[in-house]
C-alpha cells in the first residue's frame, strides 16, 4: 500500500500540498521505509555527512521510490578520494545512497553533488533503477559489484565529472603509470566511469543518459578470481542506448575481460577519444549500430600526446579475443582519427557503415592530423578470423587499397570523393545525394537467441536512411542453451 513521505531538511512542519503537514529528514525517512514508500525530497539541500544505508527491500509490486523535487539538492560535501582509481570503491567509503543486499528501489529526480568516490553504490543488489538523476562530481556516478548485481537501470540522468578534464589535464595525469612507471597519478580519482561495476552478473540498461567532461562512461571489469567462469555468467545482456557522450577522455564503452550479449545502440558520440574499447575482452554477440559519431575539438593541453584517438580499440592478445558475433552495421562517423590504430580481432562483420573523414586542410591548425590514415600499421585483421568489411561507404583515400594488407577482408563497398555528409562538424550526418545507392539486398544479422534478423531492403549506407533513423533489430536476451550451443561448436 502506498504510504507518501514527505522529507524536508530540517524535518519540520511545513505547508506542502494544500495542508501544515509534519516532514522528516532524509535520514530517519530512510530508516523508516518499508514497501511502498513514496519518499518525497521537497525543494532544499541536504548535507549528508555520512552516506546513507538503504536498509530494507521494496517488492515487485510496492518498490521502494524516493523521488526529489525541483531544487533538492543531495550535497556530499566530500573531497576527491585518491585511494580510488578504476577499481570498486568498496562499501566503506563514502556514498550518498548505498545499497547492500538490497533490492526493488527506485531514485528519480535528485541531484547529488560533490559525492566522492561515488554518488550511488550498489553490491549485490538487484531490481534497481535510477531515472532523472543529476550528478556532478564523483569518481563514479553508480557503481555495483558482487554477483548478486543484476537487472539494473540507468535511465535519463546526467553527469558531469570534471568539465577541466577534456582540455586542460593531461591523459597521463589520470591514468596510473603513465609519468612515471609505478607511480599513482595526480588525478587517478578521476579514472572511473558514470556506470561502472565489477563481477556483476548482467541485464543492465544504460538509457537515454547525457554523459559529459569524463574519463569514462561505462565501464564493466571483472576480477581474476573469475577469470575461468563459463560465457554469460558476467557481464551479460547489456543495453547501451540512445545517451549522449560528450568530451569523454577516454572510453565511453569499455567491458573489461568479458561482455556477452552487449547492444550498444543509437547513441550519439560527440568528441570523444577511443570510442569503442575491447582491449583483452572475449565472449561476443556484440552489437554497434545506428551511432552517430562526430567531433568539433581536440582533447588535451599542451604537450599531451594522448589525442589522436580511434574508434576501436583492440587489444594484442589471441587468447582474449571474441569467438561469437561481433557486428558493426548501420553506424555514421564523421572522423579526424584512426579507425582503428593497433591489435586484433575475430568474428567482426564490419557491413553497411557511412564511414566520411575531414579534410585537415579545411579545419584549424592541429585539429586533425594531415593525412590521417584509416587503419594502424600494427593492426592485425583475417579473414581466417572471420573478419570482413563488406557494403561501406567511405570517403578515405586509402580507402578500399589499405584491404591489401589483409587479403579476404575486404568484400565490397562504396569508395567516395569528398565529403558524404551534409554538415559533419555540426553533427548533422545525413548523406549528401548522389553519395550512394540504396542495397538492393536486406541485411541478415545472426541475433543471440539463434534466429536471424532482417533489415528492409532498400537501406542507404549509415545510421540515417534520408533524415530517418535506421530502425535495426530490437533487443532480445542472450539464450544461454543456443549460447552453450555456439561454444561447442566453436570448439
Amino acid at each position: 500500500m502506498l504510504r507518501m513521505v514527505y522529507v524536508t531538511p530540517d524535518g519540520g512542519r511545513h505547508w506542502v500540498d494544500s495542508e501544515w503537514r509534519d516532514t522528516m529528514t532524509l535520514r530517519d525517512a530512510i530508516a523508516d521505509s518499508r514497501p511502498g514508500d513514496l519518499i518525497r525530497l521537497l525543494p532544499g539541500n541536504y548535507f549528508l555527512p555520512e552516506a546513507i544505508d538503504l536498509p530494507c527491500d521494496g517488492t515487485p509490486a510496492e518498490p521502494i521510490i524516493i523521488r526529489g523535487e525541483h531544487g533538492a539538492i543531495i550535497d556530499g560535501r566530500r573531497p576527491p578520494d585518491p585511494e580510488v582509481s578504476a577499481t570498486s570503491p568498496g562499501p566503506l567509503r563514502y556514498a550518498a545512497f548505498r545499497m547492500i543486499n538490497r533490492c526493488h528501489i527506485r531514485l528519480d529526480n535528485i541531484r547529488i553533488e560533490r559525492s566522492w568516490p561515488s554518488a550511488v553504490y550498489m553490491e549485490n543488489s538487484h531490481h534497481l533503477i535510477f531515472k532523472d538523476m543529476e550528478i556532478e562530481g564523483g569518481t563514479y556516478a553508480f557503481y555495483a559489484d558482487g554477483p548478486g548485481c543484476h537487472h539494473i537501470s540507468v535511465v535519463r540522468c546526467d553527469w558531469v565529472q570534471d568539465d577541466s578534464l577534456w582540455r586542460y589535464i593531461n591523459w597521463a595525469m589520470v591514468h596510473d603509470g603513465e609519468l612515471v612507471p609505478g607511480e599513482k597519478a595526480p588525478y587517478r580519482y578521476l579514472n572511473g566511469a558514470f556506470f561502472g561495476s565489477n563481477n556483476i552478473k548482467g541485464d543492465i540498461v544504460i538509457r537515454a543518459n547525457n554523459i559529459r567532461h569524463c574519463y569514462n562512461a561505462i565501464r564493466l571489469d571483472m576480477s581474476d578470481e573469475y577469470a575461468d567462469a563459463p560465457l554469460g555468467d558476467f557481464n551479460c545482456n547489456v543495453v547501451i542506448t540512445q545517451n549522449r557522450f560528450s568530451f569523454v577522455r577516454d572510453n565511453p564503452v569499455e567491458p573489461e575481460t568479458v561482455a556477452v550479449n552487449w547492444w550498444v545502440t543509437y547513441n550519439q558520440l560527440y568528441n570523444c577519444h577511443k570510442w569503442f574499447s575491447q582491449d583483452g575482452v572475449k565472449g561476443g554477440f556484440w552489437y554497434y549500430f545506428g551511432n552517430l559519431g562526430w567531433f568539433d575539438s581536440r582533447p588535451g593541453p599542451e604537450g599531451d600526446e594522448n589525442n589522436g584517438g580511434a574508434v576501436f580499440k583492440f587489444g594484442k592478445d589471441p587468447d582474449a579475443l571474441p569467438s561469437l558475433p561481433f557486428e558493426t552495421f548501420h553506424n555514421s562517423f564523421y572522423l579526424r582519427q584512426q579507425y582503428v590504430k593497433n591489435g586484433t580481432t575475430s568474428q567482426w562483420r564490419h557491413r553497411r557503415n557511412a564511414i566520411g573523414y575531414a579534410d585537415s586542410a579545411h579545419l584549424p591548425p592541429g585539429l586533425m592530423t594531415p593525412g590521417q590514415p584509416f587503419l594502424g600499421e600494427d593492426l592485425e585483421l583475417s579473414a581466417q578470423e572471420n573478419v570482413s568489411f563488406d557494403g561501406d561507404l567511405c570517403n578515405h583515400p586509402t580507402f578500399p587499397s589499405v584491404f591489401d594488407n589483409y587479403p579476404g577482408v575486404y568484400l565490397g563497398g562504396v569508395p567516395v570523393n569528398g565529403p558524404i555528409f551534409r554538415a559533419g562538424i555540426c553533427g548533422d550526418l545525413a548523406l549528401l545525394p548522389g553519395k550512394a545507392v540504396p542495397y538492393d539486398q536486406p541485411l541478415a544479422v545472426q541475433m543471440p537467441d539463434g534466429t536471424v534478423w532482417h533489415s528492409e531492403n532498400g537501406l542507404m549506407p549509415g545510421a540515417l536512411d534520408g533524415n530517418s533513423m535506421f530502425t535495426g533489430p530490437r533487443y532480445r536476451p542472450v539464450d544461454m542453451d543456443y549460447l552453450q550451443q555456439c561454444q561447442q561448436t566453436d570448439d
